[in-house]
């Protein structure tokens, strides 16, 4: 008999010794063991309390976490940000208006000329700094001024008086002779040159 063919017979005994086992272990299940004292009593298990609802605890309970937050670097309470107040509104009737009339710049004075809003207000000259009717002058520019009063800021701007109107020009004032600032549908007055010779009036000697 070859090693081959041995080899071959005893893994088939093996099998077959195995599949005995099983077989045998199919046919005699184990039994549960045998209960001594009270056979078939169950035995009673502890009694269990009700849950009770869920309560967050007090925030007292927390104090710890307050004193201390977690989610801030230096571990201490951050300030307060404070409330802001709304700026005071001036006093109905109490605000006054000006007009600015001139600004005077040097390089050693800075002055400017102010006049209220009033009937027969007289014409005020202040100097950055001063108060005029309750208004503080802030700033004094060439061309404007800025007046606060509290949380209101008035800005002023320089009056510029304004140009008179030009004559108006026509063709009766184009003619010669005719004063053109003269008003329309005044009577022409010859001049002598325009005359005829015969009735040239006589220039009275001096």
């Amino acid at each position: 008999m070859s090693a081959r063919t041995a080899g071959l017979l005893l893994w088939l005994s093996v099998a077959g010794l195995a599949a005995a086992v099983l077989l045998w272990e199919a046919g005699h299940p184990p039994s549960p063991p045998a209960v001594t004292g009270g056979a078939g009593k169950m035995p009673e298990l502890p009694a269990s309390t009700p849950l009770q609802p869920f309560r967050l605890p007090t925030p007292v309970a927390y104090s710890e976490i307050s004193a201390r937050p977690l989610f801030v670097a230096t571990r201490r309470p951050e300030a307060p940000i404070p409330v802001e107040t709304p700026p005071e509104k001036p006093v109905a009737g109490s605000e006054k208006t000006f007009v600015l009339l001139g600004v005077m710049v040097t390089p050693t004075l800075t002055t400017v000329l102010l006049r209220p809003e009033e009937p027969n207000a007289k014409t005020v000259r202040a100097k950055p700094g001063d108060t005029v009717g309750g208004w503080l002058l802030e700033t004094a520019l060439p061309n404007r001024v800025v007046l606060r009063q509290g949380q209101t800021v008035q800005e002023l701007t320089l009056v510029r008086p304004k140009k008179p109107a030009k004559p108006r020009t026509g063709p009766a004032a184009a003619r010669k002779g005719q004063d053109p600032a003269a008003p329309a549908g005044a009577p022409m007055v010859p001049q002598p040159e325009d005359l005829p010779h015969a009735v040239v009036p006589l220039q009275p000697s001096p």
